[in-house]
């Protein structure tokens, strides 16, 4: 609370608002204002209501500052890369799969088809579903834990960490099946060179069989590609952000504390109030 008078002047020059201006839409005296600005005295948790009313911003902003423009610029940038991204690999493993298809039945090497269909697609339909949670919050404004009791605020956080444990998981599985196909591949085209012939069987795998079966299962018959999607987007609505929590937490926890700390200093301008 220490840098509330810092906050008040900064958001009312935002505002392109003199002293005057808030003084008068407070029914106080500019002295009243530039006291409360300098330090010499502070509003109590009524008076700092009012003024959180009069200039239209939260509490939490007086208290902890008004929240930084530029961190909603980098996150609209972000999330239009993210889905730009996201789009572009799309289109190209949609663009590429046929082609990856025909290989395969010309030379039976189904390991880019495999890459691209199970493997990519997945991430980057991840990533797309991660977008579109970053572009509803930096440019709609959406927060699924705001005004929400903080039961709802624990269940963010768990359905978060849900999300991003299955998503490190299918990346890791993803991953290593990439390495695996990839190197398979590299391999089979050397022996064909080489000896003319390739035995698969004889050929070791990076990834044991049982966890590609897995994995084969998952994309193909359970359709994680659209579950990919969802985690994606429930990774991003979900982020709770540490120092939102705080402010929101710390505000109920600290008001007690706050009006005791600042209901003398706020009487003394109390005054100037009634005598208006």
């Amino acid at each position: 609370m220490a840098e509330v008078g810092k906050n008040i002047k900064k958001i009312r020059k935002e505002q392109n608002l003199t002293q005057d201006d808030l003084a008068e839409r407070l029914h106080c005296t500019r002295q009243t204002i530039s006291n409360y600005e300098n330090g010499k005295s502070e509003p109590n948790i009524a008076l700092l209501v009012e003024i959180a009313n009069v200039l239209e911003v939260e509490v939490n902003d007086l208290i902890y500052g008004p929240k930084k423009k530029e961190n909603r610029r980098r996150q609209k940038i972000g999330s239009v890369a993210a889905l730009g991204a996201a789009c572009a690999l799309l289109t190209a493993i949609e663009m590429l799969t046929p082609f990856a298809k025909q290989y395969g039945w010309n030379t039976f090497e189904t390991a880019p088809f495999y890459l691209l269909r199970y493997v990519f697609r997945p991430l980057a339909l991840a990533l797309f579903g991660w977008g579109i949670a970053e572009a509803g919050k930096a440019f709609a404004g959406i927060r699924l834990w705001e005004g929400r009791a903080e039961r709802t605020v624990r269940a963010a956080r768990i359905a978060f960490y849900i999300a991003a444990v299955i998503l490190t998981v299918l990346a890791v599985l993803a991953l290593w099946m990439a390495a695996d196909l990839t190197y398979i591949w590299w391999l089979s085209e050397r022996m064909l060179k080489v000896q003319g012939s390739f035995d698969s069987s004889a050929v070791p795998h990076l990834m044991p069989g049982q966890l590609q079966n897995l994995f084969l299962r998952l994309t193909v018959f359970y359709r994680l590609g659209g579950g990919a999607l969802f985690l994606g987007a429930v990774l991003g609505f979900c982020k709770v952000k540490k120092e939102e929590t705080e402010k929101r937490e710390g505000y109920g926890r600290e008001g007690e504390r706050d009006s005791r700390e600042f209901g003398r200093s706020g009487n003394r301008n109390h005054g100037d109030h009634e005598g208006l």
